[in-house]
């Protein structure tokens, strides 16, 4: 019985080098961290935006890229949307820096609502690298980093906060391009924050939280009123960020990026309080790195 294949061919064709090889190349998954791991990259990399005149309408943002001594902060455009006012960045170390531009994506009512700001600084800041979005899927692990608003009014600090959370949907479309769904806790504020993949990547930008009425808070200050959220919330994927950045003038070459798939796995759960202790711990260790840098450049060893 002839099958066709004729061993003197095949023969020739190797003797030939005409025989092709398939190489099959299995792409390892980026491995997960643990939460802390993952706050390790998030805090340094997270930042207040304030709004001078209006405080209230202040939010969150992460630091994406650097030129020079320029840092560019991708954000929710409608913490930054009033023209009137101005903003400053206040960083993980406690330093203040003016926000020298801000780029919009929204405009007239269309685009997604993003925006890039702009702060000059001779200080180092670490830049957060960013992933492929579309490997978010419902069940993935996700974290979400920010600065909420202050719950009282004699209370002007706002504390660090980094919870976890899971995806429940992700939408085809929306007008304002939140379209990643996930539950997660989250307070006013947190708004621009960045959402991260449970590999240290940034996969999103937080910027709604649904709500459920009104509720009265009461603490040593008096009653406040505020809004009682549900647990879902939505951010924009950064992939929508990245396919939209040349019109703000950025090309892609200037972002930390690793599109390796994240590990299918849960997010670990972050316990109330535990960020404020990872944010104390990680802050002492960037001041006994500057003070041993600072030791290099005067003793001559």
């Amino acid at each position: 019985m002839n099958l066709g294949f004729d061993r003197s061919n095949y023969l020739q064709g190797i003797l030939a080098g005409t025989v092709a090889v398939v190489t099959i190349v299995i792409s390892q998954p980026a491995m997960a961290k643990s939460a802390k791991e993952v706050a390790r990259v998030a805090i340094p990399t997270t930042v207040q935006i304030n709004n001078t005149l209006a405080s209230d309408k202040s939010g969150s943002g992460v630091i994406i890229a650097k030129k020079g001594k320029t840092y560019t902060v991708l954000t929710a455009n409608h913490v930054v949307i009033n023209p009137n006012s101005e903003y400053v960045i206040r960083t993980s170390k406690g330093k203040e820096h003016k926000v020298t531009d801000v780029k919009g994506f929204r405009n007239n009512e269309s685009g997604p609502d993003l925006a890039v700001v702009m702060f000059e600084s001779e200080e180092e800041y670490s830049v957060a690298p960013i992933s492929n979005s579309d490997e978010a899927e419902i069940g993935s692990g996700v974290y979400i980093s920010g600065y909420p608003l202050p719950a009282g009014v004699g209370s002007q600090e706002r504390e660090y906060q980094f919870t976890n959370g899971q995806v429940t949907n992700v939408r085809s479309s929306n007008d304002k391009g939140y379209t990643m769904r996930y539950a997660a806790v989250t307070r006013r504020g947190m708004s621009g924050g960045p959402v991260f993949d449970v590999s240290g990547r940034v996969i999103g930008i937080h910027g709604q939280g649904d709500t459920d009425g009104i509720v009265a808070v009461q603490n040593e200050t008096g009653q406040n009123i505020g809004e009682a959220k549900t647990g879902f919330n939505s951010a924009i994927p950064i992939n929508t960020f990245v396919g939209m950045m040349s019109q703000v003038g950025m090309e892609k070459s200037a972002l930390k990026v690793d599109n390796k798939a994240p590990e299918n796995t849960d997010a670990e759960e972050v316990k109330p309080g535990e960020a404020q202790g990872w944010f104390g711990d990680f802050a002492q260790d960037i001041l006994k790195d500057v003070i041993r840098g600072g030791l290099r450049r005067l003793l001559p060893f």
